[in-house]
């Protein structure tokens, strides 16, 4: 019991003793200590040019808020498609005047086939290979200067459907001088053998 008794009044003491350090420790607010906080943040800052620029940390910097904007990927343009040369009747029917026209002066040569004798024949195999080639070697003058395949081919349509129209009337026109000379070979030939057949009759009559 003695025992007991003694561990109960060290218990109190000890209580008693942390009540004491806590109340000392705690300020007690006083209705004096409320009004001198109340005065403190009522009251203003006057700034004067005596008065001290405040600290760098009171003053808060701008906040600069940023926003990641998506980036714009500029389209790649695409490729040019390849200009393609191909058969060209103007360049076959109108060598000359085609060669002139898109500077491809090899069309000149076509004045060749005016050699007599052999230069038709020439003239014949030149317009083929000019029809062939006429495309190519207007492209492979630097003068000559297209943005692209449609380009190329809106003039060189024109040349076609030209040189296509020349040729059908060209050669039109060679059949009906070749009908229209078989005609006059064929009249004429007529007439010869009825003169000789007359002449014939005559001899053998004066007989």
């Amino acid at each position: 019991m003695e025992e007991n008794q003694e561990f109960t009044a060290s218990t109190e003491q000890e209580k008693a003793s942390n009540e004491q350090a806590v109340s000392q420790e705690v300020p007690q607010v006083t209705e004096e200590s409320l009004s001198t906080v109340d005065e403190q943040v009522l009251e203003p800052t006057i700034f004067t040019p005596d008065s001290e620029p405040l600290a760098a940390e009171a003053v808060p910097e701008k906040m600069e808020i940023t926003v990641n904007k998506p980036v714009e990927i500029p389209d790649t343009p695409a490729e040019p498609e390849p200009i393609k040369p191909k058969w060209n009747w103007g360049a076959f029917t109108f060598p000359m005047f085609f060669g002139i026209a898109n500077r491809s002066y090899l069309g000149l040569l076509i004045l060749l086939a005016a050699v007599p004798m052999i230069g038709w024949i020439f003239g014949i195999v030149w317009m083929i290979v000019f029809g062939l080639y006429g495309e190519k070697w207007t492209l492979e003058n630097p003068d000559n200067r297209y943005r692209d395949n449609e380009e190329f081919r809106k003039v060189m349509d024109g040349w076609n459907r030209a040189g296509l129209v020349g040729f059908i009337i060209g050669a039109a026109a060679i059949v009906l001088l070749i009908i229209l000379f078989a005609v006059l070979m064929g009249v004429i030939i007529n007439d010869w053998n009825q003169v000789h057949q007359v002449q014939n009759f005559n001899q053998n009559f004066n007989y």
